[in-house]
């Protein structure tokens, strides 16, 4: 091939130093690095991508498969054009490298590097040596270059590059332009670009699907461990046949994504029978033979709503149509979505047990994402597995361990906060979905994660109006991505799965109206696809049917002039033949109390506290005590060290608790006590009660659930304490308490649709109210309304535009929210919840503070030794001031501690300043006191 060169060489631009090394004598040349990320992206499309989603992206530049990979790989080895300038090639810390460029011009006066980034060279310059050279309208070559152009995390906007920010100079003139176009040219003739067979139309989310395919292989491409630098000195320029280099580079990116976890398995052509999926199940339940027989019909991208109680096997059903949407050419991969840190660890060991099943002999890459996966024993075992699994492949693997029992693994590389989403498996918050639509560097990264996957949302009804408002737009975005996608819910009001419904509709490009439902009763199944939507009711399992029994209750906490307190007499006097009961509090500062005034009426070991704030460690042993305790009898508990331990339960026992057994802990109690909260909280809470078969105490054969009434009734209209309105909203307690009050039992689960449609459904103040009542209803009314309004305006301001946006995207993407950064206003920041501010802390006792090196950055064992001591703190009055601290300068270096606070306590366990004492009580966790 004869070389079409821009000064002699075709090496002579750089893309890549070696870092750290002032002056060095290496560098990485730029047509190097460009074909690297070809050759990634190259290797990714075959192998990452489903063939779905190559038939979808074809489809939408209107091109064959074959032409469109082509194209894409282009475009990917376009991306660093831009480097390809004086504003790059001359910066400050290439000055030793100038004298390749004497050919090239003086240096224009005072440049700078932030006069013309390269990605928004690579937009400004690229169009027109698209259009001119390769016929593509101006507005879609325009689109291509600021999608590739932001390929560091911003999309360049047309102001972006007019002067003066920026800067023909900078971006180069004369012989500048014409080695571009040299580049160009060389880089259409490896890739083999066609010159006539071009893109005729992309639409929005290809776009994006396109922005993050090439922004992953750009990092993929960035690392030298994979792709070492060519040129070790400068002075002497290799001479290397492009094309052979091209070849080189297709062998490391395949090794690459091979060590990076990508590899290893492959997307199933086959069904699997659920029993063959879950055969620990004997008998299906009815909710599981409705979605057996789904599965023929959404067999696409599509939309499931399961609707039913709790117990009824929803998971289950959800994996099972995930599979079965997941056969090829389908989508590949699942990521789970759950609405807490608790319940993703939960999850994430049943998702393990599903894929080592299902995929026996494959290397399957499972993640686990949320803020504190670098603490969960099952991730870390898996990712230190993966890791010798990966180094034993090698970067340059010449196969020597194909032969090796393959396992599931988790690769370092996927557990970077931005890449998590891109393994093929995942389990974590459904705030890492979330962020995928709000205005945040790489956002496009995040939706290239979830594009052709199957995402399963559990806890639907948990989500407040601000993460709905998210939601309806993420469903928008995972409906045109081509993601088909299983909602969960033991509880949702009929107008939240409309819109649910009705926004994944929207990104399929169909009507929201939702009339061809049929508006089929609860326990139900809904479902809508590209060609019909329908829903179903379903039966529930002899196990679901019950009738609770509703019992009002003094629940106030004696102050320190009462010896007694109603609750610990009730109480006893219910477990006096044993038995093992629940109570749970709305808030912390409740749950401690009532803790403390039920310690006279039960031994030291029959009374147990469990909140979340606690040290990481110490939560962590009370809720595995708690499942040891209160869990299924039969099975066993994974704790320290990967030991495990049997479910032992108790005689008798009372667990004091927060909302952190709502939901997805698999407990079991013979009695509750519950706070009042909204209704289908409530009911989700009693989802804990009698959950499995087994033998019950005398007296407590009866399903009963007790609910501790209002602070104070003032007629027939309630006031709730400040810390239950600081969780719930006012006028969805009033409603709750309407629905429920005067009742003595609730039939499960023929009442549950009746009761939330009460608290959630449209409807006026009785008409029997007192003025009272009627006035209370009125003020709680405005109130939710005006909070409405804030959530949804907030949202609206946060959230990318809808994939359907009729005007160019580009231009309104990004915002440039803030992730992870507590310190600034929280307007500037990607919020997933609109919740008080927090920060977290690392709380250490002196002999713990003398273990650690504050002059280093934490290695992996000291960051988990601190995060095990860390808690998050939610006193509007400590979190300032603790936020207008700095975390030690050696944490601002690690990832895991960067933002966390250091509290360091005294030999009595406290840390005090002129106005506040934190103490750390090892019975109550933390107490946070006003002095």
């Amino acid at each position: 091939m004869k070389l079409m060169t821009f000064s002699d060489n075709p090496y002579a631009f750089w893309a890549k130093l070696p870092q750290g090394e002032k002056e060095s004598l290496s560098f990485h040349p730029l047509l190097c690095h460009m074909v690297d990320v070809a050759a990634v992206t190259q290797a990714m499309w075959r192998t990452v991508l489903s063939e779905a989603a190559r038939e979808e992206i074809a489809a939408a530049l209107d091109l064959s498969e074959e032409i469109t990979e082509r194209w894409v790989v282009f475009l990917a080895a376009l991306h660093d054009l831009g480097k390809a300038s004086p504003a790059f090639q001359l910066r400050e810390e290439a000055a030793h490298l100038r004298p390749l460029y004497t050919a090239m011009g003086a240096l224009p006066p005072n440049l700078q590097a932030s006069d013309a980034p390269h990605g928004r060279v690579t937009a400004g310059e690229l169009p027109e040596l698209l259009v001119k050279n390769f016929g593509l309208d101006i507005a879609l070559a325009r689109s291509f270059a600021k999608a590739i152009g932001g390929h560091h995390g911003i999309f360049p906007t047309s102001s972006d590059l007019l002067p003066p920010r920026y800067r023909i100079d900078g971006s180069g003139r004369g012989p500048w332009k014409t080695a571009r176009a040299e580049i160009v040219e060389l880089l259409a003739a490896l890739m083999d670009a066609p010159r006539t067979n071009t893109p005729q139309r992309v639409n929005h989310a290809t776009l994006m699907v396109i922005a993050g395919l090439v922004s992953v292989a750009d990092w993929i491409g960035s690392n030298d461990r994979f792709f070492p630098y060519l040129v070790r000195d400068w002075r002497n320029l290799p001479d290397v046949d492009p094309a052979d280099y091209l070849h080189k580079a297709e062998n490391q990116a395949a090794d690459a994504l091979n060590r990076l976890g990508w590899m290893g398995w492959e997307q199933s052509s086959e069904r699997r029978a659920f029993d063959e999926l879950f055969p620990e199940i004997l008998s299906c339940r009815p909710l599981q033979n409705a979605a057996i027989e789904l599965a023929e019909k959404v067999n696409r991208t599509g939309i499931v709503i399961i609707e039913a109680p709790m117990g009824e096997g929803k998971t289950e059903a959800a994996l099972y149509l995930a599979d079965h949407w997941g056969i090829a050419p389908g989508p590949r991969g699942i990521y789970v979505a759950l609405p807490t840190q608790a319940t993703s660890n939960q999850m994430f060991g049943r998702v393990r047990k599903f894929l080592a099943r299902r995929y026996p002999e494959n290397k399957v890459n499972l993640q686990l994402l949320h803020g504190h996966a670098a603490l969960s024993a099952e991730f870390e075992t898996l990712r230190k597995h993966g890791d010798q699994v990966f180094r034993l492949d090698g970067v340059f693997s010449d196969g020597e361990c194909a032969s090796q029992a393959m396992s599931i693994v988790a690769a370092e590389w996927f557990t970077h906060r931005k890449r998590g989403l891109l393994a093929p498996f995942g389990v974590g918050t459904i705030d890492q979905a979330l962020m995928a639509v709000l205005q945040t560097r790489h956002v496009f990264v995040r939706l290239f994660g979830l594009s052709h996957k199957v995402v399963i949302i559990d806890e639907v009804h948990a989500y407040d109006a601000y993460m709905s408002k998210l939601l309806e737009r993420l469903l928008e975005w995972l409906a045109v991505l081509g993601s088909p996608v299983a909602l969960l819910s033991a509880t949702l009001p009929q107008e939240r799965r409309k819109a649910l419904l009705a926004a994944y509709r929207r990104g399929l490009g169909q009507s929201e109206t939702n009339a061809s439902l049929i508006e089929a009763a609860y326990p139900r199944i809904t479902w809508a696809t590209e060609s019909e939507a329908g829903d179903q009711s379903i039966a529930v399992s002899e196990n679901s049917s019950r009738t609770l029994q509703l019992k009002w209750i003094d629940g106030r906490a004696p102050d320190l002039t009462e010896t007694q307190f109603n609750l610990g007499e009730e109480l006893k006097a219910a477990l006096s033949g044993g038995g093992c009961a629940a109570v749970i509090c709305n808030t912390v500062s409740r749950a401690q109390q009532i803790y403390r005034a039920l310690q006279p009426y039960f031994e030291s070991d029959e009374l147990d506290l469990f909140h979340a704030r606690y040290l990481f460690k110490d939560r962590d042993k009370r809720e595995k005590r708690a499942l040891i305790r209160f869990g299924k009898e039969g099975e066993e508990v994974e704790i320290e060290d990967g030991r495990r331990e049997k479910v032992v339960r108790p005689r008798r026992a009372v667990l004091v608790a927060t909302q952190v057994i709502e939901q997805s802990l698999d407990l079991d109690f013979d009695l509750m006590v519950t706070d009042l909260a909204p209704v289908d909280l409530v009911l989700q809470r009693s989802g804990r009660l009698h959950r499995h078969k087994q033998t019950r105490p005398e007296g407590l054969k009866e399903t009963a659930l007790w609910i501790c009434l209002p602070e104070a009734i003032k007629g027939d209209a309630p006031s709730f304490d400040s810390g239950t309105e600081a969780v719930y909203d006012a006028h969805i307690l009033l409603r709750s308490w309407l629905a429920l009050a005067g009742k003595s039992s609730i039939n499960i689960p023929g009442d549950i649709e009746r009761l939330i449609e009460y608290v959630y459904g449209e409807r006026s103040c009785p008409e029997t109210a007192s003025n009272d009542l009627r006035q209370r209803w009125e003020e709680t009314q405005q109130g939710l309304q005006a909070e409405l309004g804030k959530m949804e305006s907030i949202a609206q301001n946060n959230i990318i535009p809808d994939p359907r946006y009729e005007d160019d995207i580009l231009e309104v993407w990004n915002r440039r929210l803030e992730e992870d950064e507590p310190e600034i206003h929280q307007s500037l920041q990607a919020l997933t919840r609109l919740t008080d501010q927090n920060v977290s802390v690392v709380c250490l006792t002196p002999d713990e503070r003398k273990q650690i090196d504050f002059s280093e950055s934490p290695d992996i064992d000291a960051a988990r030794f601190l995060l095990r001591r860390s808690v998050n703190l939610n006193n509007r009055a400590v979190v300032w001031k603790l936020l207008r601290q700095l975390a030690p300068e050696a944490w601002q270096r690690s990832a895991l501690l960067r933002h966390h606070r250091l509290i360091e306590l005294d030999e009595n366990s406290c840390w005090k300043d002129s106005e506040h004492e934190i103490r750390l009580d090892a019975q109550l966790g933390v107490l946070i006191t006003k002095l």
